[in-house]
């Protein structure tokens, strides 16, 4: 059996599954289906192949930010409306938002000699950053939107003035200790946010906002 086969194969399953478990017919209902062409073979695999810009199936396994993520699967998950790991999200995204996110990570990473390091670890809901085990940010993947959390005060009078918009996420456990969620989708938001990672690494860690160990 072909690839493009064994995943059309693979999607008829999955839908009929879905379809039985909502009592609906789920065809048509998924993003891919506005690709497809059913007077073709195997429509649902050419048209999620169409949606992801992908002319023949992806290498079975690649590593990405030292994760090893499956293309085929990352599809079939996509397809099942599943979530997916932040490696997974990343491994999908734009280069603009690659090169953002390695902007981002360099400059929370870089500290000067003598400076307590900033170390990174990926997870699979984010990449979740600590200077001697206190945590100073996270960044998430939503959709194609690139989001920083910080150990900020979201009410705080100096960002209340909208050059800064951000949203207050601290009722969710996750952020409870980094309540202020800024989207970096633009070269403006770029540079605002590295302008809040100055004042997060500059801050002393009994100062930050919650400086309670995750």
């Amino acid at each position: 059996m072909s690839d493009r086969r064994e995943l059309q194969h693979k999607m008829d399953v999955e839908k009929w599954l879905e379809s039985e478990t909502r009592h609906f017919d789920m065809c048509g209902s998924y993003d891919y289906c506005a690709y497809c062409d059913k007077s073709e073979e195997n429509p649902c695999a050419n048209a999620l192949i169409r949606m992801t810009g992908e002319d023949e199936p992806a290498p079975a396994e690649e590593e990405t930010l030292g994760k090893k993520v499956d293309a085929e699967k990352i599809s079939r998950k996509r397809a099942a409306r599943k979530s997916l790991s932040f490696a997974e999200k990343y491994s999908l995204q734009s280069d603009e938002v690659k090169a953002r996110y390695a902007v981002l990570r360099t400059a929370l990473t870089d500290t000067p000699k003598g400076a307590p390091r900033i170390k990174s670890r990926i997870s699979r809901q984010c990449d979740t950053y600590r200077r001697s085990g206190i945590i100073v940010a996270k960044i998430t993947i939503i959709g194609t939107s690139l989001r920083i959390n910080l150990p900020l005060d979201p009410a705080a009078p100096e960002f209340s003035d909208g050059k800064t918009p951000h949203t207050d996420t601290g009722n969710k456990k996750a952020y409870e200790c980094v309540p202020f969620q800024f989207k970096v989708n633009s070269r403006l938001g770029l540079k605002r946010a590295l302008r809040l990672i100055e004042l997060v690494k500059s801050t002393p860690t009994e100062a930050l906002f919650c400086p309670a160990v995750d």
